[in-house]
């Protein structure tokens, strides 16, 4: 019955991976332990704020992520649901929403009250995020939030205030028996590479994550930890598949591998946008799932417990595709007609959000998941912070002017058809300030290679430069097409100008200070990036191949 129930509300494209030993445990617990109960335990990683439904973007919306969750509830009546981290940065939406947001909302819906930390949720400045969203307007009065981040430090050495190492969840399977499962949170130690730098003042993040593990168990009251019926690592620390192996992909991921604590018997991930299933690449090899980004699946973890000794029996990781055709119940129906009037009634700098801006004669594309290569969306955001400038210096089409950015500002590309505000938004959600440089050639062709070359983050986006590589794949010369189409040579005395947003010239996604030298800069009044964005999209009857 089960199967059935939930093959019939949002199965289809659910995806089980368990070694033939676990799977086996598994079919002996169910079918010969009459004691054994199932806690399901789930996560939604990476939603980044995805609350109103795109289809072109493969993003379902926060009603059917609710609404997927209540079938699975339904089917798995022991559960508890947690998030991975990412919750809400990186998304237009949500910032164009912020004092009025529906993420309090949504994660009451969800039964969602803990959260590990990821990179995004010091967007706003560690003040905001000690906040909890208390000062969102419409917050459910019987909602907080819990922030996990064992590796997290301020300048004493201490967790900050708002955060805490772990969490421990009662489950209540019959009126006698109470289950527990606990939750250690880790964050990323890339973080002080992917959030800005005045965000994370005075703050650090142990990359020595087994160090970490063995530091808190000494800790007054980890016994409630040690004791739980279920021991699980909640992380925004990012993993792949590579066929049918799961790895870890962080800047610390050696010491990943070392993790062999008793008290991580599962991994609940985020952070690295991929569908991950599988076992961990650790001493200690245990389950781990994490679903991609922007609510597309649900994270499971199938855990069976024998409620007589209270061992845990096995851990079934599981992928759910959340279903964007879902037929919406009361709940999740207000929460998707929230959304819809917000998207319809809120202003971004007095302009409706679904207003049209120009029309996409074809898909312009940017796959974060393809980030070693200039993308379409990257050569068009590029050009608008070149002519933010080039108007605001009064310059016209032969000054040689360059906009660059960091592949990771830019979130995703447009679909053919109308670009609205929101769209723009939604590609470029970060509205940071731009700022410009007096450049030579020679510091130019040290950027390209160095955002070509060293950066991991994904490759330098450019408004123009069409760099020559040479066998070993280093730049070995530049030239630059003008807006009127003619290409030129750039040189290493070449006098040019460039435009960046501010969080890549103060270090963000791996690029130096150094290569933005504060002598060098170029004082001046230029739009923020998101609205440089849609000044220039403005501009333009419609978007073709010659704009991108």
């Amino acid at each position: 019955m089960k199967h059935s129930l939930l093959s019939a509300a949002l199965m289809a494209s659910a995806f089980v991976v368990a070694p033939d030993a676990a799977k086996a445990a598994y079919q002996t617990s169910t079918a010969q332990n009459k004691h054994a109960v199932t806690v399901a335990v789930f996560s939604l990683n990476d939603f980044h704020a995805g609350l109103l439904p795109d289809r072109s973007q493969g993003t379902p919306g926060a009603a059917y992520v609710v609404q997927t969750l209540d079938s699975l509830k339904k089917v798995y009546p022991y559960h508890v649901t947690v998030a991975a981290g990412d919750n809400f940065g990186g998304s237009f939406f949500y910032n164009a929403t912020r004092s009025h947001s529906l993420m309090p909302q949504m994660f009451k819906d969800m039964g969602v009250d803990i959260s590990v930390l990821g990179n995004h949720e010091f967007d706003e400045g560690q003040e905001a995020l000690s906040r909890k969203w208390s000062d969102v307007d419409c917050k459910p009065k019987s909602w907080e939030i819990t922030y996990l981040g064992a590796n997290v430090r301020n300048a004493e050495g201490k967790l900050p205030e708002y955060v805490q190492p772990w969490a421990v969840v009662p489950v209540k399977v019959s009126p006698t028996k109470t289950l527990h499962v606990s939750f250690i949170g880790l964050l990323t130690s890339n973080t002080p590479w992917q959030a800005a730098a005045k965000r994370l003042k005075g703050l650090t993040f142990d990359g020595n994550y087994p160090a970490v593990l063995d530091s808190i168990s000494h800790l007054p009251g980890y016994e409630a930890v040690h004791n739980a019926n279920v021991r699980l690592l909640l992380c925004h620390i990012g993993a792949e598949m590579r066929g049918d192996k799961v790895l870890w992909s962080d800047r610390d991921e050696e010491n990943l591998k070392k993790i062999d604590s008793p008290d991580v018997q599962a991994v609940l991930s985020g952070h690295s946008h991929t569908r991950v299933i599988g076992m961990s690449d650790s001493k200690k090899s245990v389950p781990i799932v994490q679903g991609r980004w922007h609510g597309r699946y649900v994270s499971m973890l199938k855990c069976e417990v024998d409620t007589i000794s209270g061992q845990l029996l096995n851990i079934t990781p599981e992928l759910v595709r959340v279903n964007p055709d879902a037929k919406l119940d009361y709940k999740a129906a207000r929460l998707q007609a929230q959304v819809e009037e917000q998207y319809h009634n809120m202003l971004f700098r007095g302009i409706p959000l679904s207003q049209k801006l120009t029309y996409a004669s074809q898909a312009i594309e940017h796959d974060r998941t393809q980030s070693k290569r200039q993308t379409k969306l990257g050569s068009l955001v590029c050009q608008s912070y070149a002519e933010a400038y080039r108007k605001a210096a009064k310059l016209d089409d032969n000054a040689l002017i360059v906009g660059v950015s960091h592949f990771g500002s830019i979130r995703a590309g447009f679909p053919k058809g109308e670009v609205t505000i929101l769209s723009v938004g939604e590609a470029l959600p970060f509205a940071n300030p731009l700022r410009v440089y007096r450049y030579t050639g020679k510091q130019l062709l040290d950027l390209v290679e160095h955002g070509l070359n060293v950066c991991q983050l994904g490759h330098l986006q450019t408004s123009g430069v069409n760099p020559t590589l040479d066998a070993k794949g280093h730049v070995k010369s530049l030239t630059l097409t003008r807006p009127s189409g003619k290409i030129v040579p750039i040189r290493s005395n070449t006098q040019l100008v460039i435009v960046a947003d501010e969080y890549m010239t103060t270090g963000g996604d791996g690029y130096l200070p150094s290569q933005f030298p504060a002598t060098a800069e170029i004082k001046v009044n230029v739009p923020a990036s998101t609205d440089a964005f849609i000044a220039y999209l403005r501009a333009l009857p419609n978007i073709d191949s010659s704009h991108a």
